[in-house]
């Protein structure tokens, strides 16, 4: 049961990031049989909307309410009629909203729609804020249906925190690979490439200095033949 109690601030924390087109959202928190006012205001002032629709999503997605200038709101349950009551001031982009006797299955994010004129389709623009409403009403719970709203927080968070992981093993061996320290040749491996060379140089020395000696020899033998010869 306290699970069941604090399931809503988990829903909560889960749902805030995903409201950014809407501008916010506001948490309300009721009691079963209470009631609540949401006001409801378009982002768009630029021209005046011809109806305007109240719609629930996560727990339930459905439209509430709709509502057509000039005329009647049109309550989709029928068990809803008795406990909506709306304040049209489309003129004024806002429309303001009582929902009374509120019951736990009322618990859900509600959001606005202003419906406008345009070409080749209408335009729909939501409002600035979205509504998350929660009703505690534990004496007649239902047990199931919260069950399976547990287990769907809990995969939505695992599934978060498998995404959070594997984004930052990504980054991680990014960094590595481009911190990576090039490869240092030894100085005694340059050494020793040097050292041969110096060696080839020394031996053509030692031939040419061979070579030198063995031509003065071959001229003197030469010239001691000469004198003989006189």
């Amino acid at each position: 049961m306290l699970g069941f109690k604090y399931a809503h601030v988990v829903l909560l924390f889960l749902i805030t990031p995903s409201v950014t087109g809407y501008g916010g959202i506001v948490y309300i928190h009721r009691v079963r049989n209470s009631s609540i006012d949401i006001s409801c205001e378009s982002a768009k002032k630029e021209e005046n909307p011809f109806a305007f629709s109240l719609k629930r999503r996560l727990l339930q997605s459905r439209q509430v309410m709709y509502l057509s200038k000039g005329f009647q709101p049109f309550i989709n349950k029928s068990e809803d009629k008795d406990r909506i009551t709306v304040h049209d001031e489309l003129d004024n982009h806002r429309v303001n909203l009582t929902i009374s006797n509120l019951q736990g299955q009322d618990t859900d994010v509600y959001h606005c729609e202003f419906h406008y004129d345009a070409l080749p389709y209408d335009k729909n623009v939501p409002g600035k804020m979205e509504f998350f409403i929660y009703i505690e009403d534990f004496s007649h719970c239902n047990c199931s249906s919260y069950l399976l709203l547990l287990y769907v927080i809990s995969g939505a968070a695992c599934l978060l925190g498998v995404l959070v992981f594997t984004l930052a093993i990504a980054y991680c061996c990014k960094a590595l690979n481009r911190r990576k320290p090039q490869p240092i040749v030894p100085v005694y491996e340059e050494m020793a490439r040097v050292r041969p060379t110096k060696g080839k140089a020394t031996s053509c020395h030692t031939d040419i200095a061979k070579l030198e000696e063995a031509n003065s020899t071959v001229a003197h033998l030469f010239s001691n033949q000469n004198l003989y010869v006189n």
